[in-house]
C-alpha cells in the first residue's frame, strides 16, 4: 500500500513533476518504425502529457516539435513539409527539425522576428524498430543495448498498443509473475495463440510460483520458481529495468525473451511497446502481424476493451473451460487487469500479500530513483559510454535448475559460465 503522496509521485509524469523528470531522464519510444515509415505525413503524438508533432523534413531528417504553432496555436501536423522544415498552413511560418523558425512570409525580413521565435523541440532517433525521443535535461544518455533492440533484424520485432490507464498499472502487470497461473489459465488441451515451443503449463504447472527478487544496477531481477509437473524445479528469471521496462522470459528457455516498454501518453493512458526477440532463429513476423491484426484495432487498442467488457463469454467459463472467458490472446487479458483498476489505481486502498513482493520492491525502486533525482539531479542507470557493458549481470531465461539451487545461485552460475567462455 502506498500513501496518496507516494502514489502521486510514481503515477504523475507531466512537465514539472518528480516522476516526469525521472521518465524524461531516459530515451523513450514514441512510435514503431512500421507506424512511421519514410514518406509518412506529419504525425501528432502525445507523450507524458506533452502534445508534439513527429515529422521528416524534405531531406528525410526526423524532427519532433511542439504541435501548436508558436504564432497562433494552429495544429502543425496539418502543415506542409518543404524548404527545410514544416510550414504552418495558417500564416506560413516554417519550423525546422530543431524547432527554429526559419521563415515568416508576412513579416518584414529586416526585422529578424523569426530569430526570436522557437517551438519546443526534442532530439529524436530511429533505433531497434522504434523512433525514440529524449525529453530530459542536459546531455542525453545512450539507449540501452538490449538484444531485442540490437539483434539482427530478422530476429526481432516490435508492436505498440494503447491502454486506457496509468502507465504504472501496465508495468506492474508485466512484472507480476503471480498472475500468470490464474489470469492466463486456459482449458485443458488448449494453448495460448502466441505459444511457441514448450507448453508453459507442462513446464510450470498451474500452482502459483515461489517468488523472490534481487536488486541489480539496472533495476530488479525477478525469480519465479515452479514445481514442474514434469519433475524438478523450473525457474523463470524476469527483470524490471529503469524506469518503465519489463523484460519477461518465455517458455523458450534461453532462446529469447520479450521487452515491454510502458510509456505514458498522459497520466490516464499509456503506450505499451512489446518487443519480441529470438536468439536462435528468425521470427515469423507475418504470423505475428496477422495475430496482432486479429486482436488489435487501427486505433492501437485491443478489440477486447472496457467499452465492450472485453467481449467476455461467461458460458465458456463453465467447468474446465476458458478461465477468464476472454479468449487465448494474453495481452488482452493483461489490458483488462490494468484498465479495470481505474484510470489511476488508488493504491491507498489495496491489500498486498506475500506474492506481491515484486510489486512492492519495484515501487520502492521508483520512489528511491525519484528521491535520488531530487537530491543529486542524476537518475540511476544512465549509460554514458559505449564501452560500458550494462548487461554484465543481465539474465533473462527460463530453465530447470538444480535441487540445491535457488534463483540467485542459478544466476551466479550462469554469469560465471558466461565469463569463463569469454
Amino acid at each position: 500500500m502506498l500513501s496518496k503522496a507516494q502514489n502521486d509521485l510514481v503515477t504523475q509524469t507531466g512537465p514539472g513533476t518528480p516522476g516526469g523528470r525521472l521518465m524524461r531522464s531516459y530515451w523513450q519510444p514514441l512510435v514503431t518504425s512500421e507506424e512511421f515509415p519514410i514518406g509518412s505525413a506529419p504525425l501528432p503524438v502525445k507523450i507524458m502529457s506533452e502534445e508534439l508533432v513527429l515529422f521528416r523534413d524534405d531531406k528525410e531528417r526526423l524532427g519532433l516539435i511542439g504541435l501548436h504553432c508558436a504564432h497562433r496555436g494552429t495544429d502543425l501536423s496539418y502543415g506542409r513539409v518543404e524548404n527545410g522544415g514544416l510550414r504552418c498552413l495558417y500564416h506560413g511560418w516554417l519550423f525546422d527539425i530543431e524547432g527554429k523558425c526559419i521563415d515568416q512570409p508576412a513579416e518584414p525580413e529586416d526585422k529578424k522576428f523569426c530569430h526570436k521565435v522557437r517551438q519546443t523541440s526534442y532530439p529524436v532517433q530511429e533505433f531497434g524498430g522504434c523512433i525514440w525521443t529524449y525529453m530530459g535535461e542536459g546531455e542525453a544518455p545512450l539507449i540501452p543495448d538490449f538484444q531485442f533492440l540490437t539483434a539482427p533484424e530478422p530476429n526481432r520485432w516490435v508492436a505498440r498498443s494503447v491502454s486506457r490507464c496509468n502507465w504504472l498499472q501496465s508495468l506492474e502487470g508485466s512484472t507480476d509473475p503471480a498472475h500468470t497461473t490464474y489470469l492466463h489459465r486456459l482449458a485443458p488441451g488448449t494453448r495460448s495463440v502466441r505459444s511457441a515451443g514448450n507448453d508453459a503449463r507442462m513446464l510450470r504447472g498451474i500452482d502459483p510460483p515461489k517468488i523472490n527478487i534481487e536488486h541489480v544496477s539496472y533495476g530488479t531481477r525477478i525469480y519465479a520458481l515452479h514445481n514442474s509437473p514434469m519433475g524438478g524445479k523450473y525457474l523463470r528469471v524476469n527483470n524490471y529495468a529503469y524506469p518503465c521496462v519489463a523484460i519477461p522470459t518465455t517458455s523458450t528457455g534461453d532462446a529469447g525473451y520479450q521487452g515491454r516498454w510502458n510509456v505514458p501518453i498522459d497520466d490516464y493512458n499509456n503506450s505499451h511497446f512489446e518487443f519480441f526477440y529470438r536468439h536462435s532463429e528468425p521470427l515469423d513476423k507475418d504470423a505475428l502481424r496477422k495475430l496482432r491484426s486479429e486482436n488489435v484495432e487501427a486505433d492501437n487498442r485491443h478489440t477486447r476493451r472496457l467499452e465492450n467488457r472485453y467481449l467476455q463469454d461467461r458460458e465458456s467459463m463453465h467447468g474446465d473451460g476458458d478461465f477468464s472467458g476472454m479468449g487465448r490472446y494474453f495481452p488482452a487479458h493483461d489490458c483488462f487487469a490494468a484498465e479495470t483498476q481505474g484510470p489511476i489505481q488508488d493504491r491507498t486502498r489495496e491489500h498486498l500479500g506475500s506474492t506481491d513482493i515484486v510489486i512492492i520492491e519495484i515501487r520502492k525502486a521508483l520512489l528511491k530513483a525519484i528521491k535520488q533525482m531530487e537530491e543529486t539531479g542524476e537518475a540511476p542507470w544512465r549509460i554514458r559510454e559505449t564501452t560500458e557493458n550494462p548487461f554484465e549481470e543481465f539474465v533473462c531465461l527460463s530453465s530447470f535448475i538444480g535441487e540445491d539451487e535457488d534463483g540467485s545461485s542459478f544466476c551466479r552460475r550462469i554469469l560465471g559460465e558466461r565469463k569463463a567462455a569469454e
